[in-house]
Formats: C-alpha cells, structure tokens, sequence
C-alpha cells in the first residue's frame, strides 16, 4: 500500500509556513530599548554579535506541523493498493428469504443489488428505486477492486432491464436462485382517446379520425370528441389540432412530454420537422418536431385515401398509435438470458480517500496549538 495525492498542486500552500516563522521573530522583536541617563558616561563597547534564535519552539513546531496537514489535506491524500477482497456476494432484490446467502464471520457481507449496496440483513430490503439490473451491475464492476471476483444471486425472473447486453470486465458467478413469488406485471395502458379541435364537420378526414378512435376503443362512446375551442383536452386524449393557424397557447401549456396531433395545413415554418413513416415512393407520411414542451407530429400528406393509400392498410391504427404513444419498453426478463459476458475494458482501481481521517488530524494538532498558546505559563512569560 502507498498513499499518493490527487491534487499534488496544492502543496505550494506549503508557502505558509513561512507565517509561523515571521511571527514567532516578530514577537522577539517587539521589545524597544529605552535610554537610561546614568549610562550616557559609561565608555560604549561593541555590541555583541545577535544571533537568531526563535521564542517558544513547541509552540512554533506545532503551528507548522498544522499548516503542513492543512496543505497535504487541500493535496487530497488517498490510499492506494489496498488488499481487495477474493470475493463479493450480490444479491438481487427478488430472491426468496431460503437463498439468501448466510454471513460469514471474517467474510464481505453480502450486499443487496441496489443503489448504495447495502448490507444483506443489516439494512433491509431495498424498495424499488427504479435502476435496473443491468446498470447496478455495471456500476459494481467499476467500484469493485480489480481482484475482487463477484457473485450474484438472482431469481429466475428480473425486473429492471433495460433492454441492453450486459458486458463486464470479469466473469460473474450468475447463480439463479429461487425467488419470491412473482408480482404482477404493470397495469397495461389503454388506447387513447382523440380530442379534435378546429375540424369541419364535413371534413373527410373526420372519418379517418373516427375509424382510428374506433380501432383503438372499439366499445367507447367517447373515443373522439369533436372538441369547441374553450375546452379543455382530456387528460386520457391525444389532443389534435385541425386548424390552419397555428394552435393556440391553451393547447400548449402544459404538454411536457405529451404528442400534439397537427393537420396537414398546420403551419410548419417555426418547428424543425423529421420525416416519419415514407411510403413506398419516399414521401413521408408524418412528420414529428419539438414544440413548446411536447412533441408535434404532423399529417405531411392530405388525409384521404386516394392520397394517402396507407390509410385503408388495416395496421395504420396501430402504427398511429406507437407513433402518438411508444409502448414502454419491457422491463421483465429471464435471468438466464440477461446473464452477464466479459470482454470491457477493466476499470482504473479506485483509492480510498484519506482526507476524513486527515481533516481529524488537522483538528487534533489545531486543539493542542490553541492549547498551548493559551497556557497559563506562556501568558506569564510573555
């Protein structure tokens, strides 16, 4: 093991310590001579030679001694090739009480997968925090010594993917175990309703609108709601306007992250539009942008049949609708087929900081300087 310093250059605070030193000679010096009558006949000889010499050296040795931890602890002191566990036992959150693994005396406690890592059965279980596994994981084997080999229990089924290859610096002990009893998946989220504003009665695009409404919410009454300008947008609707001005300020404020649904005459001039879905010739059949806080996506075609042919393909409903509402991404998976492979590169050993310890010895050596400046035989002498 060595200690090293991440911030070598705050050691030219070190310059400091010249301060003790000036004020240790100005308090010699403080004294003046004064002139004595009786003297004046006396025959003048040479003065000795003065010598420098310092009042007080404990005192002094430790205010330098403060100074210097104070610039080593501005240099950051850290530990470095400290002895690494062989092993590190993970747990995700999940596994039944029967395969926890048990805590051995002398051994590295087993920690929950989780953010913080907390110990198995001194902390209790971690709620869900919303992290997934795979991330926790990656995060693991950057702090993890590079030495240090890593097991993980897991149920057999995982909640907490985030769709993506887990790849690590170093082989995983991934044991499946018996978990607890499986929850039920989220509430599935139900299809839209459509909210028009601004559109004819006439217009034949009604008629698509409504066919579409009716695919998502085949038994709603109310799954397009030809909708007056002073309404207000239901909070379960994709909120579509059919105007030819732009869509007025009511309709914008609070979409943060919501999908604004345009016309195909809606002003185009101040977003910066992305062609969606081109049919077979290249022409885009919607096109998307930012606005306000939401998302706009816009009919880039005529909404007609004869126009756009893609509208009488019996899946358009359900292309609309991943377009105005993604589905979220799975979340639940195999543990078998989120087990772990090697092949990144290994993280740089991270140092154990120094500078707690350190601020304790700079609080130490400050109460023995203020000790022994205010002790009764100092003031007496001075």
């Amino acid at each position: 093991m060595s200690v090293g310093l991440l911030a070598p250059v705050a050691l030219a605070t070190l310059v400091a310590l010249l301060l003790p030193l000036l004020l240790h000679l100005a308090r010699r010096d403080a004294t003046r001579p004064t002139p004595f009558a009786a003297l004046r006949w006396l025959r003048e000889r040479p003065k000795p030679r003065r010598r420098l010499r310092f009042d007080d050296w404990p005192l002094l040795l430790v205010r330098l001694l403060l100074l210097a931890l104070l610039a080593l602890w501005l240099a950051w002191p850290v530990l470095h090739g400290e002895t690494a566990p062989a092993r590190w036992t993970v747990v995700v959150p999940g596994v039944a009480d029967g395969a926890l693994p048990p805590i051995e005396e002398g051994a590295p406690a087993p920690r929950w997968l989780a953010p913080g890592f907390p110990e198995v059965g001194r902390d209790a279980v971690p709620a869900d925090s919303g992290a997934s596994v795979a991330s926790l994981l990656r995060e693991l084997d950057m702090t993890a010594p590079v030495g240090t080999a890593l097991t993980v229990l897991v149920p057999d089924t995982v909640d907490g993917a985030d769709g993506g290859r887990i790849v690590l610096s170093r082989p995983v002990d991934w044991r499946i175990v018996l978990g607890d009893a499986p929850g039920t998946d989220a509430t599935p989220i139900l299809p839209p309703r459509l909210d028009v504003f601004d559109i004819a009665a006439d217009d034949p695009a009604l008629r698509v609108l409504r066919a579409v409404a009716r695919a998502w919410r085949p038994d709603d009454a109310d799954a397009l709601r030809i909708a007056n300008a002073d309404d207000a947008p239901r909070a379960d609707a994709i909120t579509v306007w059919w105007g030819a001005s732009a869509p007025p300020a009511a309709l914008l404020a609070g979409r943060a992250g919501r999908v604004l649904l345009l016309g195909p005459d809606a002003p185009r001039d101040d977003i910066d539009w992305q062609p969606l879905l081109q049919t077979a010739d290249g022409a885009p059949l919607f096109e998307r942008g930012s606005c306000a806080n939401g998302v706009c996506l816009r009919f880039a075609q005529a909404v007609d049949p004869a126009t756009m042919p893609g509208l009488l393909d019996p899946a358009f409903p359900s292309r609309l609708r991943d377009l105005l509402q993604p589905p979220p991404a799975p979340r639940r998976i195999a543990a078998a087929d989120l087990t772990p492979s090697t092949g990144a590169d290994a993280w740089p050993p991270t140092p154990r900081d120094l500078r707690p310890w350190w601020a304790l010895l700079v609080a130490l050596a400050f109460a023995l300087e203020r000790w022994m400046a205010a002790a009764p035989r100092r003031n007496h002498a001075a």
